[in-house]
This record gives C-alpha cells, structure tokens and sequence, in this order.
C-alpha cells in the first residue's frame, strides 16, 4: 500500500511517552519511542543493527538506548555511542535509523518520510489541545481499518444519524444545511441544523436541555489524516445560558493497511472543573468512537479485506462529497510527491 510519507503523523500523545521505552508500528515501521535525559521524545527503527534484536526489550541508560542482547547503546539520533565489546570501536554500519519528531500540542509528531523535508513548522496548529484556558480529556484505540475508512466516517457526519443515534440523534439533521469547502489544501464538512432538540450527548452542559437550539459541526481535514471537529449549540430563543462550542481532535495514524492509531481528545472553554463532563466525554470515546464507530469500521475492513475502496466500485450518495474529496486530494499528494514510496 502507498502511504504519504512527507507529513507530520501523531505518534503518541506526550503523557504517554514516559522515561521507559515503548513501541509503535507507524506505516509498516516498528519504531521505539523514549526520551533522551533532557526529557525530549527520539524516534529510532526498533531494531539493533548488530543481530536485530528490538531495541524494546532494552534499557534506558541515561538518556540512550541499551540493546538487551549485546549492550550496544544508542542516542535519539541512531548513533551507537557505546560497544562495550573489544577495544570498543564502532563499526560505520553500527547504527539505526531515525525520524524527526516534534512535542507540540499535547502530542508527539513524527515525520516518517525523508527527513530532510521535515519541518516543525508545518505541524498544523491544535494549539487549542494544550491552553491554559480549555479542559482537553484525551484517548486513543487501535482500529483494525484502513485510516482513509477513518477519515470517511469523520468527514461524513450523517452516519451519526445511525450508528451513534442514542447519542447525536435529531430529527433536525434531516433539515440541515451541508457544506463542503476547500481552503488552503484543507477539506471542510459543514452541517448547520435549523431549531431542534439538543442531542442527547449535549444535554448535560445546559441548565435547561429541552429548549430548542441551532447545532452546528464543523469537520476539517488537514493532510494526511487529521481532522478539527467544532460542535457549537446555541439556544434559539434568548437565554441567560450562552451556547457552547466544543472541539474535537481526530489524528488517525496508519499501523497497517488494514489497522489505524486512532488518537482523539475532546477540548471545552467551560465548566473547565466539572468532573461530569470529563467523565461523560471518556464514556463517549469509548461507547462511541472505539466503540460503535471502530465496530463499524472494522466490519467494513473485514468484507473489504485488502481490496482498494474504489476498485470495488462503490455507489455514491449525497451524503459523499467531502469523502470523496479527501480522497482524491490525497491521491494527489501521493502522486505528486511521492510517487515511487511505498
């Protein structure tokens, strides 16, 4: 499968890279992931070049990586820096590789294409994920499904209408207003529902959850696979309770062409305290995105097996245009940019 390399990927979210060694399968790659002693997070190939043993069953050693075979130590660079054997040379071919990768926003970014391309500026902007000013609660599951059936079922918010009915259902959606944008090498889905209940999912941020409001999502999509979720409710009639705005964060990393790292994190400006509301947020990324979501993904993948969506031809509807969009505009960049990786 041909993946687009020349992007920032999440590799993890930050808390859960911690002073031991773990390890990730990203786009077919099994990488190691630590922190050197100054606390910044390095990305090397799992794998000792000396007899190939993954570097996971090592050891911290300050901030390198011990071989647990023969003791060989490396830096986050994929330098050997200590052969504990003989005189204590090493060889030229004594080394691994290693991917750029940038702590921002709460998440460890990394580049998996050529790193020379590699530049920290042009990891998008979740800024939102680590203000002072917002309550982020953050998750993540391993989906047995391709990333692009991720990023489908994002873009494509009428499937809420079924699969998460107990939790977004409105008699409004059918209603609603549908927009598809382009901007800046970005894809847009927008909905806005005219006056209708407020989702079962919302009820519990207003002090009166029967009154009618306006429901508007927005889903943005940013190269590869990453999408900006806002949610913004707002009474219809005049209220002494504002409206909210809720944000949520989808980055869907490849493991495999059939199993995706799906990371998500839910961002809100209010009731920044209100234990409730974290905890309702943790039962919804698990029943809803992990859940309902990845059962229906995963049942997809299963009939899909490793044939390519479009040469199953499939029927479009309507409800497809941003979908689709996202997918060519992807198969654009691979063929532009990167036409011989795979």
């Amino acid at each position: 499968m041909t993946y687009y390399r020349n992007t920032w990927y999440v590799a993890a979210w930050g808390h859960e890279i911690d002073g031991g060694l773990s390890h990730r399968v990203i786009l077919d790659d099994d990488i190691l992931l630590f922190r050197d002693e100054a606390g910044r997070p390095g990305a090397v190939a799992n794998m000792c070049p000396h007899r190939f043993a993954p570097l996971h069953l090592g050891r911290k050693v300050g901030g390198n990586v011990e071989c647990g075979y023969h003791g060989l130590q490396f830096d986050s660079t994929g330098a050997c820096v200590h052969n504990p054997h003989g005189n204590g040379g090493i060889p030229s071919a004594c080394r691994v590789k290693s991917y750029p990768v940038v702590e921002r926003h709460g998440a460890v970014w990394i580049w998996p294409g050529d790193p020379e391309r590699a530049d920290a500026a042009t990891v998008p902007d979740f800024g939102h994920l680590a203000a002072s000013t917002n309550k982020t609660v953050f998750g993540s599951t391993l989906v047995q499904a391709n990333y692009q059936l991720i990023n489908d079922n994002l873009m494509d918010a009428s499937h809420t209408q079924y699969v998460h009915s107990d939790h977004l259902g409105s008699d409004a959606f059918r209603r609603s207003d549908h927009q598809v944008l382009a901007e800046g090498g970005t894809i847009s889905s927008n909905y806005v529902l005219p006056s209708g209940p407020i989702p079962a999912a919302y009820r519990l941020y207003f002090d009166d959850p029967d009154q009618p409001v306006i429901y508007s999502a927005s889903f943005r999509w940013y190269p590869a696979s990453l999408v900006r979720n806002t949610i913004s409710i707002t009474p219809v009639e005049p209220s002494e309770q504002p409206g909210i705005q809720r944000i949520g964060s989808h980055f869907m990393t490849p493991e495999s062409p059939t199993s995706t790292h799906y990371f998500f994190a839910h961002t809100r400006s209010f009731r920044l305290d209100d234990e409730a509301i974290d905890e309702q947020i943790r039962r919804w990324q698990k029943t809803g995105l992990a859940g309902q979501d990845g059962t229906m993904l995963e049942a997809v993948q299963r009939v899909m097996g490793t044939r390519d969506l479009d040469s199953m031809h499939p029927a479009l509807l309507s409800i497809d245009p941003a979908a689709v969009r996202v997918r060519q505009a992807l198969k654009r960049l691979m063929r532009q940019s990167e036409p011989a990786m795979a």
